[in-house]
């Protein structure tokens, strides 16, 4: 199947949900969010997972889930933390906006941020200890899943590498903090520390033609 990408800055007007990505299929259905996204092309016959056991597949929830955790820190480490916020989010945010759009549209988004992070139990009052302690347990656990294997599943067969869709979420995730440059982004410092979890998006850059934007720091 031929499918083509475009970058737009209103992606988040075009998502029906508020969830990314946003894939649009015959110009008539719209599905938000990777996991409706992974679910509607397994639907149509596309899975990159098809080949694992029950016992894999079950792993690849958990790990997609844990998943979930980074992307709240991501939110909080972008919209809540008044450095990155103010110079970089807001900016980036409203640059495709006029006032007064530009003044009302981040403040519901970033109230929306704070009910997340809210319910996430103590994450409200998160400390940036605490922003470090909780990345490098997701750090952690990315890292034990991974050993010295390229991708997080082999195929039982051959021994290969399996790029599933646990991996699509991972490297884009990991490569969004690596790429995004922030005045304070403790995330980044914390996921570095990890060196196997930045030769794992290498890895996977050199084996699937993906060229990183930047430097890794």
């Amino acid at each position: 199947a031929v499918v083509s990408t475009q970058s737009t800055g209103n992606v988040e007007y075009i998502s029906t949900n508020g969830r990314f990505p946003v894939l649009i299929f015959n110009e008539t259905d719209i599905v938000c969010g990777f996991s409706e996204l992974v679910k509607y092309l397994w639907k149509r016959g596309y899975s990159l997972s098809e080949k694992l056991n029950q016992n894999e597949k079950c792993d690849m929830d958990i790990y997609t889930a844990l998943i979930k955790r980074l992307e709240a820190l991501e939110l909080f480490t972008s919209w809540l933390i008044e450095d990155n916020y103010t110079h970089v989010t807001l900016p980036a945010y409203t640059s495709h906006t006029t006032w007064p759009l530009s003044a009302i549209l981040p403040f519901y988004k970033k109230r929306q941020v704070y009910r997340l992070v809210a319910s996430q139990g103590q994450w409200h009052d998160i400390s940036s200890e605490m922003l470090m302690a909780e990345t490098k347990d997701v750090a952690s656990a990315l890292t034990e899943r991974l050993g010295d294997q390229g991708t997080f599943f082999k195929d039982g067969d051959t021994g290969q590498d399996v790029v599933t869709e646990l991996d699509c979420l991972v490297y884009g995730h990991l490569n969004a903090i690596f790429m995004t440059k922030l005045p304070s982004y403790r995330m980044k410092r914390a996921l570095g520390l990890h060196s196997r979890l930045i030769d794992y998006c290498k890895y996977v850059e050199s084996k699937h033609g993906l060229r990183a934007q930047r430097e890794r720091s």
